[in-house]
């Protein structure tokens, strides 16, 4: 600590100090995550596992088509309302948000349900789960007011509660999940139940202790008419529908791999590629508190219009960062074999493959945690749009090229060019558009 606190800024040492509670709950919440998948893969076995994945793939895909991200816009426009001092205007903004993602839930069962009993089969192998996937999406969209709740409580640094919150509840989650699979080996039946009930649980709880820690600057302007914010309605709405369609094909990026996957080499691959992945990804917990806390930094900054404060951070921050993780991946490389067969066991043997190209991809997401973040501060959705579509028909070509050859790890290589090549992009069209602020 004492290392770092000599060579970090003020703003990084703010961004530390913001993320301290997110990150003990992201570490937790990681483990866990770990304990579950481990259990997971191994009492549901590789086959049952893919099909699982799938259908979790298959629920995220269409669910973040839907997704407004309501949440991101709240971050932004609510610290150019904060430094305004016009609180009123935010509440307003939260309370239409709230309405909106009620009515974008009902719509999303709805799609699901028609999509379920339409084209099933195309995803799912595995017969007879229909109402499963119907039910897991009626407790899964209850998620559109996790992002309102969480993006609140980040614009007003609320990180301690939230993050106390998430701890209780992914225990819970971890409890009952693991229960399912211990109890009932390879039966995806009770294990869909188990996991409808703790999406829904855990949701719930968030959500109303969330607001009720907010209640003391949202309540005294729960009158406040919604004429308020009608002059800044369509700058609002040109954000969020440009970030919604970001998210939307980002979402197909990330989640629709495992579906493209499963139609091109069937649920087995799936089963390695997912257990890879999660494995991979979970290198992402040491950063995704930074990435909660940066952003609403970002957007204060930027709205106070404090440019070289922001490129300062990111400079030390990154140059700090390569070598550890340049020492991690070599470590990872030569023992991938080992660490995958030790937590899934022998049968998982061919994730060892993926494993490292997915490791690589994550750890290149975690040196760049903040270029997302700063796009979105920056308001460059539009750039952001442009790019994630190029880089979907990329990707799905590539796949089709590669998976035939390399499997599993074809996709994983697919997927790796993609990211590498969206933050080149996002890094050289965000200090453009730093340095026009600037002058």
């Amino acid at each position: 600590m004492k290392f770092l606190k000599k060579r970090l800024d003020k703003e990084s040492k703010t961004l530390i100090k913001n993320s301290k509670w997110v990150f003990i709950s992201n570490m937790l919440g990681a483990g866990l995550a770990f304990v579950r998948s481990a259990v997971i893969a191994r009492g549901l076995g590789v086959e049952i596992f893919g099909t699982y994945a799938m259908v979790i793939a298959f629920v995220a895909l269409v669910q973040e088509f839907l997704n407004l991200n309501l949440g991101t816009a709240i971050i932004k426009f609510g610290a150019i309302f904060q430094t305004a001092n016009r609180i009123d205007k935010l509440a307003v903004m939260i309370r239409r948000s709230l309405v909106t993602s009620f009515v974008m839930s009902l719509v999303l069962v709805s799609v699901v349900a028609l999509l379920t009993f339409v084209s099933y089969d195309t995803f799912i192998k595995k017969p007879h789960l229909h109402w499963f996937v119907v039910g897991y999406t009626m407790a899964n969209s209850v998620a559109y007011y996790n992002l309102i709740t969480k993006a609140a409580l980040r614009l007003f640094f609320r990180f301690r509660k939230n993050s106390i919150i998430q701890i209780i509840m992914d225990c819970v989650e971890t409890l009952m999940m693991v229960m399912a699979v211990v109890m009932f080996p390879k039966n995806l039946t009770v294990f869909f139940i188990a996991a409808i009930l703790t999406r829904f649980l855990n949701a719930l709880v968030c959500n109303i202790l969330g607001f009720w820690e907010m209640k003391q600057e949202l309540w005294v302007h729960r009158r406040a008419p919604d004429s308020v914010i009608n002059e800044e309605i369509p700058t609002i709405r040109k954000f969020v529908i440009s970030n919604s369609f970001g998210n939307t094909i980002k979402s197909f990026i990330q989640q629709g791999d495992v579906l493209l996957l499963g139609v091109l080499a069937g649920p087995l691959s799936v089963g390695f590629y997912s257990v890879a992945k999660k494995l991979a990804y979970s290198i992402l917990t040491i950063t995704d508190p930074l990435v909660n806390s940066v952003y609403p930094q970002f957007s204060k900054l930027i709205a106070e219009r404090r440019i070289p404060e922001v490129i300062k951070m990111l400079k030390r921050i990154s140059l700090i960062s390569v070598i550890p993780a340049s020492g991690f991946l070599i470590i990872c490389f030569f023992f991938r074999a080992w660490i995958i067969t030790r937590v899934y066991g022998n049968e998982y043997m061919d994730a060892a493959s993926p494993f490292f190209f997915l490791l690589l991809s994550a750890v290149i997401g975690s040196l760049t945690f903040w270029v997302l973040p700063l796009v979105q501060s920056l308001g460059l959705v539009s750039m952001r749009l442009k790019v994630y579509a190029l880089m979907i028909l990329f990707g799905v070509i590539s796949s089709y090229l590669l998976v035939p050859l390399m499997g599993a790890s074809g996709m994983a290589v697919s997927l790796f060019i993609i990211n590498s090549f969206n933050n080149f992009v996002f890094i050289y069209r965000s200090e453009e558009h730093t340095s026009e602020l600037q002058s």
